[in-house]
């Protein structure tokens, strides 16, 4: 039987129907599928931690010996010959300094307990206890910038003795580190 002309170039109802259907199919396939990959992006995304790229073991080993070297010894002088209550700017910037470091210096520990399973500095105890003694000389100076008055036992505002304690517990745990540091060179 043969079929006429009509028929092979103008379809039948049913013929462009199912063709219509196909495409929407086509359509809700790819559009399913496409879900599914962004989903599945998204979930591998929330589980997996992600560092900067300028993270690396040799930038926060040169991070630490800046903060243990240079930035110790500029606190230092700081408290102990610079301090001045009447100079607000002064201590906000010092405020300021150990906030960064302490952001910088936490974004390395996080790296290296993710990629090398190890602390920032020493061992993880170390890095908790240098960490609290960073954020409490931070909140001693803010509490010095705020007003906070710590009378002395003549009851003058004197608030050095208390900033020169949270310091002294900074740089005693940090010549801990700086020493084991140097330990560790003399043996490898």
């Amino acid at each position: 039987m043969k079929t006429s002309d009509f028929a092979t170039t103008h379809p039948s109802e049913t013929s462009q129907k199912a063709t219509f259907a196909v495409s929407k199919l086509r359509k809700y396939m790819a559009l399913c599928g496409a879900m599914a990959v962004s989903i599945l992006l998204a979930s591998g995304n929330a589980t997996a931690k992600t560092h900067p790229s300028y993270l690396t073991q040799s930038y926060c080993d040169g991070l630490v010996d800046q903060f243990v070297d240079y930035g110790m010894r500029s606190l230092g002088k700081y408290v102990n010959e610079n301090f001045n209550l009447e100079y607000k700017g002064g201590i906000r910037n010092t405020i300021n300094f150990l906030k960064q470091r302490s952001e910088w210096l936490s974004e390395c520990d996080s790296y290296l307990n993710d990629t090398a399973s190890t602390s920032v500095f020493h061992d993880e105890k170390n890095t908790r206890e240098i960490f609290t003694a960073i954020d409490a000389l931070a909140k001693e100076l803010q509490l010095v910038r705020e007003g906070v008055e710590f009378p002395d036992e003549t009851g003058v505002n004197n608030p050095l003795p208390f900033i020169k304690d949270r310091y002294e517990t900074l740089a005693t745990l940090m010549d801990q580190h700086h020493t084991r540091i140097l330990m560790k060179k003399q043996f490898q």
